[in-house]
């Protein structure tokens, strides 16, 4: 594989919002029926504000693959820091891809089908299928 096919430019996924807004509706409906107006009205603050902290961790922005199992990442933050990983499996489950590290100080990343072009998408599910 060329080491053009192992740069993976992350864009903002319309899907993985959708999907969390979907979810949300979902469970604000179901409590709406089952619960006080009370506890309603504080389970919707208490759902708001974890979805805000949700948010505000940082985004992957890049990755690139470097050799064997040694990947870069760099973050869409204010430090603009890259940081060197070790990526022990890659699995596809055909609309996202789950990236699990070595270092289990590190969460593990979901990329959405709409977060990468066509192309490097095809080029990941490659790299998924070899790991």
């Amino acid at each position: 594989m060329s080491t053009a096919n192992r740069v993976f430019e992350l864009q903002y996924s319309r899907f993985a919002i959708a999907l969390q807004c979907f979810v949300l509706l979902f469970i604000l409906f179901l409590s709406y029926s089952l619960l006080s107006l009370a506890l309603w009205l504080s389970s919707c603050v208490l759902l708001f504000l974890s979805w805000l902290l949700f948010l505000r961790q940082p985004q992957l922005k890049r990755f690139e693959h470097l050799h064997q199992q040694e990947w870069t990442f760099e973050f869409d933050d204010l430090s603009g820091q890259i940081e060197c990983r070790q990526i022990s499996k890659i699995i596809d489950h055909q609309a996202y891809v789950v990236l699990y590290f070595s270092d289990p100080k590190h969460k593990n990343f979901i990329i959405w089908w709409d977060q990468l072009s066509y192309l490097q998408w095809k080029n990941l599910k490659v790299l998924a299928k070899l790991a």
